[in-house]
């Protein structure tokens, strides 16, 4: 029955577009799509994202929902955030930036960061530089992969998603405060980082914001809404500014999502849900 239940896929009709959805996840938060690969970051059995328990792992999926191996990665934390140079998985792990040969398994990189509880997100700039925000002390860093070095990039109030592309780095606040991250108040920004890191606030709309993606001219937030089951991913048009919701259904806790571009498909981990959806982007 085990066996069943860790790659247990149903499919619903929602409207207008078909939901894949794959159970048994233990608090998923991440998704990213390398090539025809999809890696899930699992928090653990219970959702404590700073609790260094070692049962955080990553789990390996084909594109098409199917389950490969659902702990490709073990023996990490809190594993949340994930970004792919090469073929090196990155994974914010709590305090600690590591690094994981998607060939072998095998970790290749290693870093931790003094100070920090509350990793949560990756974007990657270059070959050779990520992005990495810290929600607990609301720090976004510059790494230096090639060296193993960092520096403080700048603060950004409880940092969550980052998305970076041609200088402009695209991020979302979990809430207003570090003493209330669930607060309902967070709001997503584009910072210049060729005009001083200038911050400009994109859209009206607050929430419990976690990934941000961007498609073009839109750039999609994920929200967790108020309640379990309430999650709804926001889009905001760069040109027009209109704000809008992705038609969707609602999900338990919508985190961090990955799109693909080139099968325009939603990768969307429900943490609280402990599962997986796959959808068609609209």
């Amino acid at each position: 029955m085990k066996k069943i239940a860790l790659s247990l896929i149903t499919t619903a009709i929602l409207g207008f577009a078909s939901t894949l959805t794959i159970e048994g996840f233990s608090s998923p938060e991440s998704t990213i799509v390398n090539k025809n690969d999809l890696y899930v970051s699992n928090v653990g059995k219970e959702l404590k994202p700073t609790l260094k328990d070692g049962d955080g792992f990553i789990s390996k999926l084909g594109v098409n929902g199917k389950i490969k191996d659902l702990h490709f990665i073990d023996g990490l934390d809190a594993p949340k955030g994930m970004g792919i140079v090469g073929n090196t998985l990155f994974v914010a792990d709590i305090d600690t930036l590591r690094g994981f040969d998607l060939s072998t398994k095998k970790e290749v990189f290693n870093v931790v960061f003094e100070g920090i509880n509350f990793f949560n997100d990756i974007t990657v700039k270059d070959a050779n530089t990520l992005f990495i925000g810290a929600s607990d002390t609301s720090t976004i860093y510059e790494v230096n992969i090639s060296n193993k070095s960092y520096k403080k990039l700048m603060d950004f109030t409880v940092v969550n998603g980052l998305f970076y592309e041609d200088g402009i780095l695209y991020a979302a606040q979990l809430g207003s405060t570090t003493q209330n991250m669930f607060d309902g108040k967070g709001k997503l920004y584009k910072i210049d980082l060729k005009n001083n890191n200038k911050l400009t606030q994109l859209g009206t709309f607050e929430g419990v914001l976690d990934g941000v993606y961007k498609i073009g001219n839109k750039v999609y937030v994920s929200d967790w809404g108020n309640s379990q089951k309430s999650g709804i991913i926001r889009v905001y048009d760069l040109q027009t500014k209109k704000e809008s919701v992705l038609e969707a259904e609602l999900f338990m806790s919508a985190a961090d999502f990955w799109i693909d571009k080139k099968s325009k498909k939603v990768f969307m981990p429900q943490m609280i849900g402990n599962k997986v959806s796959i959808f068609d982007l609209k």
